[in-house]
This record gives structure tokens, C-alpha cells and sequence, in this order.
């Protein structure tokens, strides 16, 4: 490992900037070839997306854990109760966004790869087994690179079916690996920086967001200012002559079909038919991928396009577009949230319309499905705003509650300070509450809310859900201490509450909750990762550990080096006394 130990010092994050892009286009290359084996897994309660062959075959492996971006995982997470779940931690020095999951390496176990956000922008590689940092890539120091980004750049990520993280950085899409291939304890080895091209860029502040893997192969990315993009997954391949890009503000950058320049603060999603699908300030996009060109299957505006609000990252929707309907058969869409006063939950029709379709209210583009205020069960709420991916489980899908109390003042920042205020949303008296699910019933073809739960708080973290154990998980805050929350996915009641820490170690900072493998479930926090993990006191004598001060800042301490450290902040050492 290339430092001893996590960094106790926080970096401040950077807020995010905005900018603009161009289109680029060289000859076609053919698909990377695809293992053969790809199956999903035994879905429980509804069916998977197609299997991506290209990612990597776990867990979870990268941003909302799929192509579809649906965030939900057909594997257990912790089931309780409280008193035999562990909460384990390690800490960093920026924040980890998306964790995501290797395959398994020869000896059967796995890594957790994770870029992150901050001054470092550090490439982390860490043990899932001990929630201890393997190696830590810091471009700064391994190759006197300049500061990190002021952008979201480096906040989403996602691992190959080759063991590869890929991240987009700033201009800059970047693969790690290991050093020595097939090592679990390898250091972490840079395996290429493609600079995206001035043509491929809406002047010199346009920055890369979000990212996917389409199902032939190819890393499919945005930028802040539209340009949608594709290039070969295989770091030898990723040239200029092996980019197509297509550019939603035209190709000189001068706004989209409504004349302003479309901004994106989110990422993408991809199906197994080569649509992309892009939400921008000012409208949702499918852009189609056939292997040899991108172009624009159709675009569809939503209500509220170009606000923004306390917290947000930017103008319109706060949503990763998320793909609902797996299955032979379902009715196929794309859901986002959208930018009105009073947060909508949106379906939009992602193939075709159907025939002899009404739009649902005057003015409604016919693609929208239907539009669902977002109440969080309170009859008089007037404002509901969210920053987070929309979860989907089959025709079901669920969004958490954003606004905080202290709203009115903190959306008065300046953007580049937003992301701060979610330093404050753990308070008592300020923290956000409610959780709403809405199902789309395809017998009316309607939408409808299944359940609100008015009073849990996911403040500012990506909810997951567990279709083995029927749960619904999130990183919440109750009286100031930071939370994991299982629900029951049926009846939104709280089924699981798990305690972490007040520190600002344990706040979640916009990260993905992620179930992982043998029953766990993970986030990224504001310097460190942690998990929680079920355990059994008949084996384990320590069932049910929290963390100390001492743990909730730089993670767990090895005992033959951890009394002198525990003395220094006066916490029991082994022996039970204390310095």
C-alpha cells in the first residue's frame, strides 16, 4: 500500500462547474468480444435486466449496480436484528461515491474498486473481507498531476468483465487495474488516460459526468454540456479514430432544440437494444448506439426543466435515468424524477408509443406515461425535491426525500458551495424525511402509490433494495446519528434501524447504499467506506460492534498498534483501561 495509514485529515469537496461540448466521429471497430457464460443471477420477485457480459461478474459492478441503473440487487443484505449486524469502517480522505465489486480472483475472493470525489481524486482499491485499504492511487503523487476537479467527475464508476475500473476524470476517461494482474494484494496500476479530444469538447470547462457499459462493449459517457459519447472498452482501443459522439447542443455547441445549452448532472443508462438514455436540464433523450454511429431516436420535455434547489447539482431533474420492465412482455420504460415545485415521479415510454396513446394531461409530451406527485404521504406538501437515482424492482419504483428544512436559505449558495450543505443534513430540526414507492399497473396503465413513509430520513444517500430478504436499505439519521435503514419493500414500515456515528465520518454524501456479497450491505461516507454485516455471537464475541471515535475516522486500528492511538482519545485498550 503506497500509505500507511487512511488519512485522518478530510479534504474539502470541490463543488461542481458547468460547461459545454462538440461531436467527434472516426471510422466504426468492432465489438470487444463477450464471455459466453454471462447469465443473471436467480432473480427473487421480478425478473433481472438481460445480463451485460462486459461488466465485471459480481455483486454489484458499478454505478446503480447495472446498465439499467436500477440500483436494486436480487442478493440478500442484513436482516438483524440491530444487536447482530456489525458496522465496520475505514476512512479516506476523499469521498467514495460508487463502490464497486470485482470478480472473483483466483483464491475466490474479491476487491472493492472506487474512485472518489475531493481534492485527491484517489483511485482506491480495498478488502471487502477486512474493510481495510489495499492500495491507494493518488494521481497527484504517482505522476505530479494538478489538483482534482471541481466537477462531479470521478463519482461514478464501474468494473469491467476484465477486472478494469473505468472512470471519466475531468476530460479524461481512465482505466486502472492491478499491477500484477490475478493478485488480490497487486498495487493499483494506471492502464490508460484517454484525453478526449478538442472536438469532442464544448470549450476548455467542459468536464466528463456520468458513465455506462453498453451491451457491445463500449464505455458510453456524457459531459456537463450533452455530448454523449462511445469508445471501445479495451484500453488499447480507446483512440479518437475508435470515438463517436453525438452532440444533444448541435454541433457548435449552441443549444438544444429549445435554444439554451442543455446541461447534465447525472449519469446514464443503457438497454440491450443500443438505446442510451441522457436526462438533461431541459429534456429526457434516448440517443441509439448501433455499433457504428449514435443518433437521436427522440427526445421528450418534462415539467420543471431548468430549476434547481437546495443541494442540487444541477437544473432539472436530480435523477439518474432508471429503465423499468425487464421481462418478456413488460411494458418498457424510463423513469426520472422531474424539476416541478412539487417533485413528479415520471414514466416515459422508451420504445414506442403506443398506438392510439393520449398525453396524460394538456400540454404532456404522449411519451410520458404518467406523472406522480411526490408527497411523501403529507396531503398538504407543496415542495418535494430529490437528488437521487430512482430505485426500481420490477414495476416499482422509490424515491427519497432530499429537502431539507433549512431549504430557503441553503438555496441561496452559490452552486459551486451546494454539495456542502449536505454536511447539514444530518441535523436535528433540518434533516429531510420521507421515502414514497409508486407501481405501475399494467392492466389500467396507471401509476400509483403503493406506500409513503412520511418520517424515516435517507437525507442525501442512494437507497438500494434486497429482493431475497424483501428490504429496502439506506443510510438515514435519527437525533444526529447516522443510520442504516431497512424497510419492508411491502409495506414501507421501518424493519431494521442500525446506529453508526454523529461523525461526519459516517455521512453518506450522496453515496450509493450497495448490497454486496454474503449478506452485506455498503456506502461511502464523507472520508471512508463502511459495512454492515450480519454476524453471530455464539462465534463471535464482538457481535454487534460499533464504531469509536478512533474507527469512525481512520477505521479499524490493529491492536499491536492501536492502545497508544486509543490512549491519545482516552478509549478503553485491551486490557479494559483507559489513557
Amino acid at each position: 500500500m503506497r500509505t500507511s495509514l487512511p488519512l485522518t485529515t478530510l479534504a474539502a469537496l470541490s463543488a461542481l462547474s458547468l460547461a459545454a461540448p462538440v461531436a467527434f466521429a472516426g471510422p466504426a471497430t468492432p465489438a470487444a468480444s463477450a464471455p459466453e457464460d454471462c447469465r443473471p443471477p436467480v432473480a427473487v420477485g421480478a425478473a433481472e435486466p438481460a445480463c451485460n457480459p462486459h461488466l465485471a461478474d459480481s455483486p454489484w459492478p458499478g454505478n446503480h449496480r447495472n446498465s439499467y441503473a436500477q440500483a436494486s440487487s436480487p442478493f440478500p443484505g442484513p436482516t438483524g436484528p440491530a444487536e447482530r449486524i456489525n458496522v465496520d469502517h475505514d476512512g479516506v480522505a476523499s469521498a467514495p461515491i460508487v463502490l464497486s465489486f470485482s470478480p472473483e480472483y483466483p483464491d475466490g475472493d474479491r476487491v472493492i474498486w472506487a474512485s472518489t470525489v475531493g481534492f485527491t481524486n484517489e483511485i482506491l482499491k480495498i478488502d471487502p473481507e477486512t474493510v481495510t485499504v489495499i492500495d491507494k492511487y493518488i494521481p497527484q503523487l504517482e505522476e505530479g498531476a494538478g489538483p482534482g476537479t471541481n466537477s462531479v467527475s470521478g463519482a461514478y464508476n464501474l468494473v469491467d468483465a476484465d477486472n478494469r475500473l473505468h472512470v471519466g476524470q475531468a476530460t479524461a476517461l481512465e482505466v486502472y487495474g492491478d499491477a500484477d494482474p490475478g493478485r488480490r494484494d497487486s498495487t493499483i496500476a494506471l492502464l490508460r488516460r484517454f484525453d478526449l479530444p478538442a472536438e469532442a469538447l464544448c470549450g476548455d470547462d467542459d468536464q466528463l459526468v456520468g458513465l455506462t457499459m453498453t451491451y457491445d462493449g463500449h464505455i458510453a459517457f456524457t459531459t456537463e454540456k450533452g455530448m454523449v459519447g462511445v469508445v471501445p472498452r479495451s484500453p488499447e482501443r480507446m483512440t479518437a479514430e475508435h470515438l463517436r459522439t453525438f452532440p444533444i447542443n448541435g454541433q457548435d455547441c449552441a443549444g438544444g432544440p429549445d435554444g439554451e445549452v442543455e446541461t447534465v448532472s447525472n449519469s446514464i443508462a443503457a438497454d440491450e437494444n443500443g438505446g442510451l438514455y441522457v436526462v438533461t436540464s431541459r429534456a429526457m433523450y434516448r440517443i441509439d448506439w448501433d455499433g457504428a454511429e449514435l443518433a437521436q431516436r427522440w427526445r421528450s420535455g418534462y415539467a420543471g426543466a431548468g430549476s434547481s434547489g437546495g443541494g442540487r447539482l444541477g437544473a432539472g431533474s436530480g435523477s439518474t435515468p432508471t429503465l423499468m420492465g425487464t421481462a418478456p412482455g413488460d411494458d418498457r420504460f424510463v423513469v426520472i424524477t422531474d424539476g416541478q415545485e412539487l417533485m413528479h415521479l415520471v414514466l416515459m415510454w422508451r420504445d414506442e408509443v403506443p398506438a392510439g396513446w393520449e398525453p396524460i394531461r394538456e400540454g404532456a409530451d404522449r411519451r410520458i406515461a404518467c406523472e406522480v406527485p411526490v408527497t411523501f404521504g403529507d396531503g398538504d406538501a407543496d415542495r418535494s425535491l430529490s437528488e437521487q437515482s430512482v430505485l426500481v424492482r420490477g414495476n416499482s419504483a422509490v424515491v427519497v426525500n432530499n429537502l431539507q428544512r433549512l431549504d430557503p436559505v441553503l438555496r441561496r449558495l452559490p452552486s459551486r458551495v451546494a454539495p456542502y450543505s449536505q454536511l447539514l443534513s444530518g441535523l436535528p430540526g433540518n434533516a429531510p424525511a420521507g421515502i414514497q414507492r409508486v407501481a405501475w399497473d399494467p392492466e389500467s396503465r396507471t401509476c400509483d402509490v403503493v406506500w409513503s413513509n412520511p418520517d424515516v430520513a435517507i437525507p442525501n444517500g442512494i437507497p438500494t433494495m434486497s429482493a431475497a430478504t424483501d428490504m429496502l436499505y439506506g443510510i438515514g439519521t435519527r437525533d444526529g446519528v447516522w443510520t442504516l435503514e431497512g424497510l419492508d419493500w411491502d409495506t414501507g414500515e421501518v424493519a431494521l434501524t442500525v446506529e453508526t456515528t454523529a461523525f461526519p465520518t459516517s455521512n453518506s454524501f450522496y453515496a450509493a447504499t450497495t448490497v454486496g456479497p454474503a449478506g452485506t450491505v455498503w456506502t461511502g461516507n464523507f472520508g471512508g467506506v463502511t459495512r454492515f454485516e450480519s454476524c453471530d455471537p455464539a462465534r463471535e464475541p464482538d457481535c454487534g460492534r460499533r464504531l469509536g471515535p478512533v474507527e469512525a475516522t481512520v477505521g479499524t486500528v490493529p491492536s499491536d498498534s492501536g492502545d497508544a492511538l486509543r490512549d491519545t482519545v482516552g478509549l478503553p485498550n485491551d486490557s479494559g483501561a483507559t489513557g
